[in-house]
């Protein structure tokens, strides 16, 4: 009888330690994006429509479902007064920042980035293609991270980088000075809202007043992950560290979905 207790107490130990540690692991998923779906009542995983909150008892009434590439789930937006800065270089300045792209797993994405009416600091119009004047355009990846993962304030960012084998974001030239300009490196902005299931959401490029750089610079224990532009003429080139600023981005999803951050 003593060593069937025993073994109970440790069957019920165990019991605990995965009810502790299936959350967790959970978590290590997030952030990603999806679907929170009204399931069958008890068949679900979740109580709440936000799919935050995991059921008790005869379980709950939603799931969470995280996007896949088969789904097709697309997505455009556009934000006003692109800045592009390089320290020692000129500065380009746009009318409009248009995105639009598809969601090819729960935590990334194929970007089409347009910049409209964009000029230099001498008032040259500035293009990726002379057929499209004043247009800066490139075909870009995109992935969601952590720039804070614990409570209060939790956030997640965009990020914005080339798409392989390709190194830059985007080229450009400005006026007929014979200068190719690559924009290289990545962009984070901060994705609002979060946790909750919407067709519009917000993207958040920022610069720091006092330093001029981006803001944030990186995912939440990774390595720095900023722009910068390589500007060549003839066989002499020169680089220097840049950053976007952008103002009232607005995305829209075809279809409602959700970025997941938290998992209780």
């Amino acid at each position: 009888m003593k060593q069937i207790k025993t073994l109970g107490g440790w069957t019920l130990a165990a019991i605990v330690l995965v009810a502790i540690v299936v959350p967790a692991a959970a978590s290590a998923a997030l952030p990603e994006v999806g679907r929170c779906v009204k399931v069958a009542k008890g068949t679900g995983a979740y109580k709440g429509s936000s799919c935050v909150t995991h059921a008790t008892g005869a379980g709950g009434s939603y799931e969470f479902m995280p996007v896949t590439a088969t789904e097709k789930q697309a997505f455009a937006g556009s934000g006003s007064s692109p800045i592009i800065a390089t320290a020692g270089h000129t500065t380009i300045t746009c009318v409009t920042g248009n995105m639009s792209g598809e969601w090819t797993g729960p935590k990334t994405a194929t970007v089409q980035l347009e910049l409209q009416a964009c000029t230099n600091s001498n008032n040259q119009g500035c293009q990726t293609t002379p057929l499209q004047p004043t247009e800066i355009r490139g075909v870009v990846e995109a992935e969601i991270g952590f720039i804070k993962s614990t409570a209060p304030g939790i956030s997640v960012g965009f990020d914005l980088k080339p798409q392989s084998p390709s190194t830059a974001l985007a080229t450009y030239e400005c006026g007929n000075l014979g200068e190719l300009n690559r924009i290289e490196g990545s962009v984070i902005a901060k994705d609002i809202p979060l946790n909750k299931m919407v067709t519009t959401s917000s993207l958040v490029y920022k610069v720091s007043k006092a330093t001029g750089q981006q803001v944030p610079e990186s995912f939440e224990g990774g390595v720095k992950d900023t722009l910068s532009t390589t500007f060549t003429t003839g066989v002499e080139s020169s680089t220097g560290e840049s950053s976007l600023k952008m103002t009232e981005y607005v995305n829209t999803n075809v279809n409602p979905l959700e970025i997941k951050a938290k998992d209780l």
